[in-house]
C-alpha cells in the first residue's frame, strides 16, 4: 500500500512538474541574434552575438536554438553545431538557470559578397524529462552586407592611372576651370597675372586673387553584367563586380567624382543600379552597397539598349567633363556599335574586358583598344 501511494505521489509530482513546464517554459524567454558589423567585405569574419535571457524563476536546463543563413556564411568555429546543404543549418545548447541571461559570439566567415539575413529561428524545448516537443517561434531582423572585395591594387593601378590620367586631362581641356575664392598676401610661387593691384595699392603689401577649381573629374563606370553566350560564368560576373568597386575606391581616395551605370539588379527592388555622381567615404559606401546587393541571377537588360536610350545624340547627355569606364566582359558588336558611337561624340572611353587566359577580347567595331582583365582559370566552373 505504502509502495503504492509512494508511486502515486511520484505520478502526480510528475505530471503536476511536466504541466507546469509545458505552460510556463516560454513565458519571458526571448532570444536575439545580431552581427557586431552591418558590413563587411567578402572574407571577412565576423561574429553573430547570441543573447538569450530567461527571465523567470523556473529554470530550463536544455534549449536548443535553431536558426539557418545561406551556406555563403561559413561558421569557423571548432563546434559541430552546423550542418550545410542548401542553407546552414545551426543548432545551439543553452541550459539556462533562473532568471539568467547568456551571451554568445559565434564566429561566421562571409565567403561571397551580398545581402544576408538569418531565418528560421525558433527555441525548441524537449521538455524537463526530454520526452516532448515544444517550439517558440520569433521574429529577427539580423542583417549583414557583405562589400565586393575590391580588385588586387597591383592590378588595378596602371588601370587606374590610365583612368585617372585621362580625367586630368579632360579637366584642364575645359574651359574656365576656376573661380574666385578670395585674396591672400603674394608667395614667391605666385604668378604676377594673379595679382590683385587694387588690394596691394590699399595694404601696401603685394596682394593676389585665390582661385578654387570650379570643374571636377569625374569618372562614370559602366558595368555590363550580361554574357555573350548561354552559359553564365560567376567568376567573370564577379571579377567585374571586384573591378569595379576596387576602380571606385582608388578614384575617390584620388579626390574623383564618381558615378554608376549597371544592368545589375538589387536582390529586393529588382531595379538596375544607378548611383549618381559624388565623392567621399559616404559615396564610396553607397557605391559598395549597391555592388554588394546586385543578383546576378535577375534577368537583365541588354546593355547596348539601356546605353542608347541614355547616349543617343537626340538626347545627347553625354557629359563632356566625363571620363566613361566600361567594365563588360561582353563584346557583342552591337555593344561596341553603341560605344564606339558614343566614344565620337567628344566621350573620353576605356573598356576593361574580364576574360579567361587565352581567351581573345579585342575589340572589331571600335577606335580604340581594350584593358584586358583574366580571371583566375581555377575560377570558371565554380
Amino acid at each position: 500500500m505504502n509502495v503504492l501511494l509512494m508511486l502515486l505521489g511520484v505520478l502526480i509530482v510528475y505530471i503536476a512538474v511536466k504541466l507546469v513546464y509545458r505552460y510556463n517554459w516560454n513565458k519571458n524567454l526571448t532570444v536575439s541574434l545580431e552581427f557586431d558589423k552591418k558590413h563587411v567585405v567578402k572574407d571577412d569574419i565576423v561574429n553573430i552575438t547570441e543573447v538569450v535571457t530567461n527571465a523567470k524563476r523556473l529554470p530550463l536546463p536544455c534549449i536548443n536554438l535553431k536558426f539557418q543563413a545561406a551556406r555563403e556564411l561559413l561558421f569557423t568555429g571548432s563546434d559541430t553545431n552546423s550542418s550545410v546543404s542548401d542553407k546552414t543549418y545551426r543548432n545551439d545548447v543553452f541550459s539556462l538557470l533562473s532568471n539568467q541571461r547568456i551571451t554568445r559570439k559565434v564566429p561566421v566567415r562571409c565567403t561571397r559578397r551580398g545581402v544576408y539575413r538569418i531565418s528560421g529561428l525558433e527555441i525548441v524545448f524537449s521538455g524537463l524529462f526530454m520526452n516532448e516537443i515544444n517550439v517558440l517561434k520569433t521574429d529577427n531582423n539580423c542583417e549583414i552586407t557583405v562589400y565586393p572585395k575590391p580588385a588586387d591594387p597591383t592590378v588595378l593601378k596602371p588601370v587606374n592611372s590610365r583612368i585617372t590620367g585621362e580625367a586630368e586631362r579632360k579637366k584642364y581641356m575645359l574651359e574656365d576651370p576656376f573661380v574666385f575664392r578670395g585674396i591672400r598676401d603674394y608667395t614667391g610661387n605666385d604668378s604676377l597675372k594673379n595679382v590683385n593691384w587694387k588690394a596691394t595699392a590699399r595694404t601696401g603689401n603685394l596682394m593676389v586673387n585665390e582661385y578654387d577649381e570650379s570643374v571636377s573629374r569625374n569618372v562614370c563606370i559602366l558595368l555590363n553584367l550580361e554574357e555573350d553566350g548561354v552559359l553564365r560564368y560567376d567568376a567573370v560576373d564577379e571579377q567585374a563586380i571586384s573591378i569595379a568597386a576596387g576602380i571606385s575606391q582608388m578614384l575617390i581616395a584620388c579626390g574623383i567624382n564618381v558615378s554608376m551605370l549597371s544592368n545589375g539588379c538589387d536582390v529586393d527592388t529588382k531595379s538596375p543600379v544607378v548611383i549618381n555622381n559624388g565623392s567621399g567615404i559616404g559615396h564610396l559606401n553607397n557605391i559598395n552597397t549597391a555592388l554588394a546587393r546586385i543578383d546576378t541571377g535577375i534577368t537583365m537588360e541588354e546593355y547596348s539598349a539601356m546605353l542608347e536610350k541614355i547616349f543617343e545624340p537626340d538626347n545627347m547627355r553625354i557629359e563632356s567633363e566625363y571620363v566613361y569606364v566600361l567594365i563588360s566582359a561582353s563584346r557583342r558588336k552591337k555593344l561596341q556599335s553603341v560605344i564606339n558611337k558614343i566614344s565620337r561624340l567628344q566621350a573620353d572611353m576605356v573598356w576593361i574586358v574580364p576574360h579567361f587566359p587565352g581567351d581573345d577580347y579585342g575589340l572589331e567595331l571600335c577606335d580604340f583598344e581594350p584593358v584586358g582583365w583574366e580571371v583566375s582559370k581555377e575560377k570558371q566552373y565554380e
